[in-house]
């Protein structure tokens, strides 16, 4: 492998039920509003950067590795979906 080892990316539903959060309690952590997580985690809304990035930090994750998340960075740097993987306007 060069450089960097790849590792498979979770969801942000996968990493609420992990850490045991509630939509709610995590939006209420992150600031942002419940709705919000559900259309996230329901694919019908493609995250703004800043909410990426309060939910990242909430979970204590890096943004690049929740699959949800990584959509939201490329398609604000203007990198086409990756196959097999819809884009999500």
């Amino acid at each position: 492998m060069t450089g960097r080892e790849m590792t498979p990316m979770q969801t942000l539903r996968a990493l609420r039920a992990d850490r045991l959060l509630t939509i709610r309690v995590l939006a209420k952590q992150a600031g942002v509003a419940p709705s919000s997580i559900y259309l996230i985690e329901a694919g019908r809304v493609t995250p703004r950067l800043s909410t990426v990035r309060r939910l990242a930090t909430a979970l204590g994750v890096d943004p690049e590795a929740v699959d949800e998340f990584r959509q939201a960075i490329e398609a604000a740097m203007g990198v086409p979906p990756a196959r097999g993987r819809a884009h999500r306007p």
